[in-house]
C-alpha cells in the first residue's frame, strides 16, 4: 500500500479541519444579505427617480455669481392716456365744451356713408375692433335762446393690433377707389306716404403721408337737392367735409372737423401733425 496520501484523501483531511457554521448561522447571514440587498435596490430605485428632479432643480437655478440682466425695454403701453388727444388749445375754435370717453373692444368708425357706396361698389366690409379706444368732442358753448350745441371737432383713438391697423388704410384706400362718385335713390315714408330721396356724394384723398407712420386726408362733398320738387337737382353743398386719418405705431386715430370751421388742407395737414406728435409717447413703440 501506498504511503502517499490520495488526492481525495487530502480532501477529506482538509475538509475534516474546516468549521461547519451552525444551521441558525447560516439562516442568519442569509437574512443580513437579503436585507442588504433590498437596501441597495432600494436606494438605485429612489436615485433613479429622485435624481433628475434634482438635476431640473439645479438647471433651473441660477448660478450665483451669474446675474440675470435686467430688461431694457419698457413695457408695452396699454390704456390711452388722455394726453394722447389733441389739447384744445392746438385746435383753431374759439371757446369750446369738452366731452370725452374711454372704451374696450370699440369698432374703428370712420365713415359710414363711405361703406355703404362701398357695399353697392363690391368693396367687402373689413371690420375692425381696438384693444383700448379714447375719444373726445369739442362742441360750442349754448346760450339761452340760441341754437343747439355744434361739434366743432370730434377725435377717437384707437389703440390695435398692427396688422388691423395697416389692414384699415388698405380698406380706406380700397373705397376711395371705388368711390369718386356715388349716387343712390332711397324710399322714405313720411307722414303715411312713400317719396324717393335721392342723394349723391364724392369723395377723394386730398393729401396722404404728410403726419406719422401713415395719413390721409379725405374729402367728402355732398350734393344736396335744390329747387321744387319736380324737376329739382342736386347742386354741390358748402363747405365740404374733412376727414383727417393718423397712425403712430400701433395707434390709428380718426379726427372730424366741422365744415363750418372753413379749415384749408393745410390746417387738417397740420392738425395731422399735431395728433401724431401727441400719439407718440403712448404708441407701441414710442416714437
Amino acid at each position: 500500500m501506498r504511503d502517499d496520501p490520495t488526492f481525495i484523501d487530502r480532501i477529506q483531511r482538509d475538509l475534516s479541519d474546516v468549521r461547519w457554521p451552525e444551521p441558525q448561522e447560516i439562516r442568519a447571514r442569509a437574512r443580513r444579505r437579503s436585507r442588504r440587498t433590498v437596501a441597495l435596490a432600494t436606494v438605485a430605485v429612489l436615485a433613479a427617480v429622485t435624481g433628475p428632479v434634482y438635476a431640473l432643480k439645479e438647471r433651473t437655478s441660477a448660478p450665483p455669481d451669474a446675474a440675470v440682466p435686467a430688461s431694457t425695454q419698457s413695457p408695452a403701453r396699454a390704456e390711452i392716456p388722455l394726453d394722447s388727444l389733441v389739447a384744445v388749445t392746438e385746435v383753431p375754435v374759439g371757446s369750446v365744451v369738452p366731452l370725452g370717453d374711454a372704451g374696450l373692444g370699440e369698432a374703428v368708425r370712420l365713415d359710414p356713408t363711405l361703406q355703404r357706396c362701398g357695399d353697392d361698389r363690391g368693396v367687402p366690409t373689413v371690420p375692425a375692433y381696438s384693444r383700448y379706444s379714447r375719444s373726445q368732442t369739442l362742441l360750442s358753448p349754448t346760450k339761452k335762446g340760441r341754437a343747439p350745441a355744434r361739434v366743432e371737432l370730434s377725435q377717437d383713438v384707437y389703440r390695435l393690433d398692427p396688422l388691423v391697423g395697416a389692414r384699415i388704410f388698405t380698406h380706406l384706400r380700397a373705397l376711395l377707389d371705388a368711390c369718386p362718385d356715388w349716387h343712390s335713390v332711397q324710399s322714405v315714408v313720411a307722414a303715411g306716404e312713400t317719396t324717393l330721396n335721392e342723394s349723391r356724394h364724392a369723395w377723394e384723398t386730398a393729401a396722404s403721408n404728410f403726419a406719422g407712420d401713415e395719413s390721409i386726408l379725405v374729402r367728402h362733398v355732398a350734393f344736396a337737392p335744390d329747387g321744387p320738387p319736380t324737376g329739382r337737382t342736386l347742386q354741390r353743398s358748402t363747405p365740404v367735409g374733412m376727414t383727417v386719418v393718423v397712425q403712430v405705431g400701433d395707434l390709428v386715430t380718426v379726427l372730424e372737423a366741422s365744415p363750418d370751421l372753413g379749415l384749408r388742407d393745410a390746417d387738417l395737414e397740420a392738425l395731422g401733425r399735431v395728433a401724431a406728435r401727441r400719439l407718440c409717447a403712448a404708441a407701441n413703440p414710442a416714437c
